[in-house]
Parts: C-alpha cells; structure tokens; sequence
C-alpha cells in the first residue's frame, strides 16, 4: 500500500512533457502577486473572472482559439471528468478570464512580455498558477497529464505559471 501511495503523489513532471507538444514555464511578475495579495472578498471568484490569483493551484483552460472553457480552484478529486467532457464538447465559459489578461500579469525566464502571439499552436492550453513544494499542485498536474493520457486527439500546450523563484531541475 505505501509503494502505492508513493507512486499515487509523485510528481509527473517528466511523464507531462511526453504529452503536451510543448511546456513553457512564465513567473507571475512580483508587483502583481502583492497586488492580489490585496484584493479582498472571494477569491475563487476573482481568479476564475479577474485573473486574480492569491492562492495555489488554480488551473485555467482555453480551447485552440484562446477562448476560455474551465477553471479549478485548488485540487477536487475526479475533477478530469468534468474537464474532459468540457473541452471534447468544446464548451466555452463566459464568465472566465482572458488569457491575454492572464499573459499580461507573467514574463518568460529571461523577464520579458509574453503575448497570446508568442505562444505556439495547440488544441487546448492548459495554464497551471503553482509553487515549489505544493503537494496539491502536484496532484492537479498528475490528475491533468493523466486526462492527456487519455487524449491522445489533443495538442496541448502547457504553461506552469510559477509564483515563487524558478524551479530546480
């Protein structure tokens, strides 16, 4: 049962890059978290309508023409069944935030301005705002690459949106 356990919670980070055409990590720019940090009233509701993120993980996805379909706040359990059914039928959300907003909040390693043109073509886009050392981050990523295990039709590209420094590895 523990070698269960282990295998269950670690983190998939190699397994995901064999499935998405391409993986890019952007950092969520520091005067922007402090702003967030902030805001009062119900943030679940801010980040799915505003972009405002003050707590991790939240998962953000956006069809093929950056049009947003479905939003996670924090991890629930089964969440991949929803999603699948969301994005296969291409449902669109009218209430979720533009990934161009989201864009404009992160730079790339180097501390430049990423723009919905900069990003490569894919099917779906899958945004996931984390830190280092999150269990549940990790347990929405393996969740997500296990649905693109199963979606073998899908192009996705992924985006960690890391709020703290740059991950080691």
């Amino acid at each position: 049962m523990l070698v269960f356990s282990i295998v269950l919670f670690a983190p998939v980070s190699a397994e995901v890059d064999d499935l998405v055409a391409e993986r890019i990590d952007l950092f969520q720019r520091q005067s922007v978290i402090i702003d967030h940090e902030r805001l009062v009233g119900n943030v679940r509701a801010q980040a799915r309508r505003e972009g405002v993120i003050v707590r991790v993980p939240q998962l953000f996805i956006y069809l093929y023409d950056h049009s947003g379909s479905w939003h996670l706040d924090g991890f629930r359990r089964g969440f991949e069944r929803e999603l699948n059914l969301t994005v296969k039928r291409e449902r669109r959300a009218r209430t979720m935030v533009r990934l161009d907003r989201l864009l404009g909040n992160v730079t790339d390693p180097a501390g430049d301005d990423i723009e919905i043109a900069d990003l490569p073509a894919g099917d779906v886009f899958i945004l996931l705002y984390r830190r280092q050392g999150c269990d549940e981050c990790e347990r929405v990523e393996q969740a997500v690459g296990q649905w693109l295990s199963e979606a073998t039709d899908l192009s996705p590209v992924w985006i960690d949106v890391w709020m703290d420094r740059r991950p080691e590895g």
